[in-house]
């Protein structure tokens, strides 16, 4: 009989719990680690609902902004699932940088045509970005990486009130996100730079090299060679730095969502 004031109060407040459940699916579908197929979907759905009912219940969120109709309401889902959609994939946009600089270095190596199966994103990646990838992540779950990244995520309740985040028509964060992609490719290139230049040279050499003897056979001794080179560079230089490029990296990726959920104000706060 105790509990029923508490149900009673949940069932008032229903509406208000499915918007803040609706952010917070969004936002774990490309969060890193967390969205991956490695993890089944009833564990992820089960941990949604659990952190949902944490900020509800902490009086973090007590309210939504919407007309008291059902496409008000339908309107205010869709306003909250870009929400948690656009903060998830910024996260998961910036941590993709390594993909990319992981296909520059495949192709210089000449291991662009092999590819293997990502275990936690079930698709086709290179073999050198798959690398840097497991590896930064390893790092985000020691250092306890994840977790801040859903503290910020939680913070947003404080910024976005439910129902009411200003995304439909906002110029200034179209103009934001494509600044920060291009902003992303650019550093994935300045990763790569170093390996970049190393190989760049040797394919200038091997060039010269022909020239100087055109019976010899470039493709055998090329390949192995900026095979073998290239890995060499990897673990002297990058692997060394590993720990500066994750902290690079998260360092992004927090200002980047940051300015992402103040972006995503309404006008009249």
């Amino acid at each position: 009989m105790e509990s029923l004031p508490i149900i009673a109060a949940f069932y008032e407040q229903i509406d208000v719990f499915m918007l803040v459940l609706v952010r917070v699916v969004a936002f774990f579908v490309f969060l890193p680690i967390i969205s991956g197929m490695a993890i089944p979907m009833v564990a992820r759905l089960n941990l949604a609902v659990l952190i949902a009912a944490a900020i509800f219940s902490s009086g973090l969120v007590t309210s939504a902004v919407y007309t008291t109709t059902i496409s008000g309401f339908m309107y205010a889902i869709m306003i909250e699932f870009l929400a948690g959609v656009m903060m998830g994939y910024m996260l998961f946009f910036v941590f993709m940088i390594l993909m990319f600089v992981g296909h520059i270095i495949d192709f210089l190596m000449g291991l662009a045509m092999v590819n293997m199966v990502d275990p936690m994103l079930q698709i086709q990646v290179p073999i050198v970005g798959n690398l840097f990838f497991m590896a930064v992540m390893a790092l985000m779950v020691v250092t306890g990486g994840l977790g801040n990244f859903i503290e910020v995520f939680i913070a947003s309740y404080r910024v976005l009130p439910l129902g009411a985040s200003q995304i439909l028509g906002n110029e200034g964060i179209a103009l934001f996100l494509v600044g920060q992609m291009a902003g992303f490719l650019i550093l994935a290139v300045q990763i790569a730079l170093p390996i970049m230049g190393a190989l760049t040279l040797i394919n200038v050499a091997l060039g010269i090299l022909v020239k100087a003897v055109p019976q010899m056979n470039v493709f055998v001794i090329g390949l192995p060679l900026k095979i073998l080179v290239g890995f060499l560079l990897l673990f002297t230089t990058m692997v060394g730095e590993l720990n500066v490029l994750y902290r690079w990296l998260f360092d992004r990726a927090i200002y980047a969502v940051t300015e992402l959920i103040w972006g995503m104000r309404p006008y009249d706060l």
